[in-house]
């Protein structure tokens, strides 16, 4: 079968979180047991076309439009940056579908990126869920708020996830969300659990970490509130009071979007250790490469996953898959990764005590915290190996195709060439309305608007401004007149020869960069 996989994120360039981690051991999962793989994805700098392994993966960057989007990213930023990554990443699968066609594509509901696949729909699409914009407005995750920006981001993902032939879910928590959101039959949304390559996230192998001693408690992921980063430092001194000969250590980016009052997150965590003063007990490194997290799960005794809300979160599996007993929350889909008391402990979340309670306990009983990690391996190659998770999804790409041929209808109704210029066109109309109500109904703009233009075209600026003034004076000579003062007609053609049509522009750039990759096919 021949799969491609359209995903904004795939490591190392674009590995921000646990789509890139699931998008590679899929493609992998799926070229091991004999699939032709392609991937596209986002660049960070540069496009180009790599060999992972196998896999072959498309590295583009966003679409560039002709002339600025200023009202809209003003406006609706968000929005911007998922239509014009949304139509770069549709663009280059087009072409590949155009010169060697795909069975399948599988994609992320997050930020809409199957949307043209979803409308279009000229080949199965099947979409894997992670967690949608709707729920993170819901839960006010990460201080979402439900601007329209927002909403609008939400209605693009819901109208991709509407077109796909199958939904996959990694758990039943964000399935049940999506099916009443949607709505969407829950039956018809599949459960694939997230894969795992337990030969690599393995319990043998080197270290990152010396051992000093100390029993080491292991945190990797942003250091953002959802990830319940606050709750585990809080547990911190309860821990020592109890276990003073333990460590904490601390994997991942600082953020400063989740914090209260947008402030630094690992300035807040550190702040409250030296109040309790317990700073010398944590260490806190930078995210690392995903290639290196074995040697890290490998230093730790105790790996915790204190999310106040996660889907399925990967940091889980791969310390079950390193033999690492893990402590997670009930709040999402980890409860159902963690057998309670088997595999793992479920702790509620929101709750420094019991995790600290979880804690002391592994610490204090070897063999306990021994059985925990025998069982997370053992669950890991039972239930997660990235090849039976790749035969899963197979059957499922089947389902999709059988699905596909019985109901071929699309939303758009023009050939597919068409739809990168009429996207584009779109995008830029939506500027120009959205500049037209605001030039009119806000004085604050006007003065930002030409404060720019004196800046940065002052001919042009200079001749706008005194066209203000000589037109009064034309209607006052000639009334309804047709004619025009000669200074006036002068002015008008300066600013004509200075200021192309700019939607004109954008149309004839858009088609002008479709002929060439009609060319190029």
């Amino acid at each position: 079968m021949r799969i491609c996989i359209i995903s904004r994120e795939y490591p190392p360039e674009t590995g921000f979180g646990g789509i890139a981690t699931f998008v590679k051991n899929l493609a992998h999962g799926l070229h091991e047991i004999g699939h032709e793989v392609e991937v596209v994805a986002l660049a960070k700098e540069t496009e180009k076309v790599v060999d992972d392994g196998g896999v072959r993966v498309h590295r583009v960057l966003p679409y560039q439009l002709e002339g600025e989007l200023d009202a809209v990213n003003r406006c609706m930023p968000y929005t911007r940056y998922v239509l014009l990554v949304t139509l770069a990443l549709w663009r280059k699968f087009y072409e590949l579908h155009q010169a060697k066609p795909f069975d399948v594509v599988e994609s992320p509901e997050l930020l809409a990126e199957s949307l043209y696949a979803s409308v279009l729909r000229i080949v199965p699409l099947v979409i894997r869920l992670y967690t949608p914009h709707s729920k993170f407005m819901a839960e006010n995750l990460h201080n979402t708020a439900a601007t329209f920006d927002h909403m609008f981001l939400a209605m693009l993902e819901r109208t991709a996830m509407a077109g796909a032939d199958v939904l996959t879910s990694p758990s039943q928590d964000l399935a049940e969300f999506i099916a009443q959101d949607l709505p969407y039959p829950i039956e018809n949304i599949a459960i694939v659990r997230n894969p795992i390559d337990p030969s690599e996230f393995s319990p043998e192998g080197p270290v990152a970490i010396e051992s000093d001693g100390r029993q080491t408690v292991l945190f990797v992921g942003r250091l953002e509130e959802r990830k319940g980063i606050h709750q585990l430092i809080d547990a911190v001194p309860l821990v020592l009071k109890e276990c003073p000969n333990t460590r904490f250590v601390v994997i991942g980016d600082d953020t400063n979007y989740s914090a209260k009052g947008l402030r630094s997150v690992l300035s807040d965590v550190k702040e409250s250790l030296k109040q309790n003063g317990c700073e010398q007990a944590v260490t806190f490194i930078s995210r690392v490469p995903l290639a290196d997290l074995p040697q890290y799960y490998r230093s730790a005794d105790i790996s915790v996953v204190p999310s106040l809300y996660d889907n399925s979160p990967y940091t889980c599996l791969e310390a079950m898959s390193c033999g690492r007993p893990v402590i997670g929350t009930s709040a999402g889909g980890t409860r159902e990764y963690i057998e309670d008391g088997e595999s793992g402990v479920i702790v509620p979340p929101r709750d420094p005590a019991a995790i600290a309670a979880a804690i002391v306990k592994m610490c204090k009983d070897p063999a306990y915290r021994k059985y925990l990690s025998d069982n997370a391996r053992k669950r890991v190659l039972e239930q997660f190996q990235r090849k039976k998770i790749a035969a899963d999804s197979v059957e499922l790409y089947e389902l999709a195709i059988s699905r596909f041929q019985n109901n071929r209808r699309s939303l758009y109704l023009r050939p597919p060439e068409q739809a990168v210029p009429d996207a584009a066109v779109m995008l830029y109309s939506l500027d120009r309305m959205i500049y037209n109500l605001m030039f009119q109904e806000s004085y604050r703009f006007r003065l930002s608007y030409w404060l720019h233009h004196m800046m940065h075209r002052p001919r042009l600026f200079a001749a706008k401004a005194l066209l203000q003034f000589v037109r009064p004076i034309s209607r006052l000579i000639y009334g309804q007149s047709e004619k025009k003062l000669g200074v006036q007609l002068w002015l008008e053609s300066q600013v004509q020869s200075r200021q192309e049509d700019p939607l004109a522009k954008v149309i004839a750039a858009a088609k002008q960069n479709n002929s060439k990759e009609l060319t190029l096919r």
